[in-house]
């Protein structure tokens, strides 16, 4: 009987088979869902990079280390329990006045092959905690392009230019942009232009994580 107590109260404090949310190694997680190791790998974005079309720019980490493992896991190993961390890093300034959070759009090929839209995922995530709703149908990726993973900045600009279609809808609206990861700002710069061309008030943008690299 006491061994089975004992047993018990193990796998409560270690239990079997629970994995980090980042890494997705069997390890003892703290109460965010991390083990140690991805814990203190995380370091927060603390001087974003401003854009060219966006009022302000916020990020929550710095995409390296177990952050990018994590991301992704997000988007291609069906991983959709590592958007909501990601939004618990994104601090929004109290100044901005925010009418709606807009993740960016996949097209409609892209989104059919993944399943799901991972920014839409972390914006649902942080819209639940700061009570701003998401609009998805404000913008939608009207020309298919190939993926900015191995293009340089110039490169990526001029494959995303054009790509987005605002709605009118967006008229006299202040929003939130949202993308999972900004390298060099092409894929915001771009949809927050198309939203000023339907005119939109105002634009701000963030990202769940940011690279340094450009």
């Amino acid at each position: 009987m006491m061994h089975k107590i004992a047993e018990g109260l193990l796998t409560l404090l270690y239990p079997e088979h629970v994995a980090c949310i980042l890494c997705g190694e069997e390890a003892v997680i703290n109460e965010t869902g991390l083990c140690t190791a991805c814990e203190r790998s995380l370091c927060r974005c603390d001087d974003p990079t401003p854009l060219r079309h966006a009022s302000g720019f916020t990020a929550g980490l710095l995409f390296e280390g177990a952050v990018m493992e994590g991301v992704h896991r997000l988007k291609y190993g069906d991983a959709r329990f590592v958007a909501p961390l990601l939004a618990s890093y994104i601090e929004i300034p109290p100044e901005w006045e925010i009418d709606a959070i807009v993740p960016i759009p996949l097209h409609w090929l892209r989104l059919w092959k993944r399943g799901y839209n991972q920014s839409a995922l972390i914006a649902s995530a942080l819209s639940e905690r700061i009570g701003v709703p998401v609009e998805e149908t404000l913008l939608r990726r009207s020309r298919y392009t190939k993926t900015q993973t191995a293009f340089g900045a110039a490169q990526r600009a001029k494959n995303i230019r054009g790509a987005f279609t605002a709605s009118s809808a967006a008229k006299g609206r202040r929003i939130l942009l949202l993308d999972d990861v900004r390298t060099t700002g092409a894929t915001l710069d771009s949809a927050a232009e198309a939203l000023l061309h339907m005119g939109a008030e105002a634009v701000y943008a963030c990202a769940a994580c940011e690279t340094k690299r450009y």
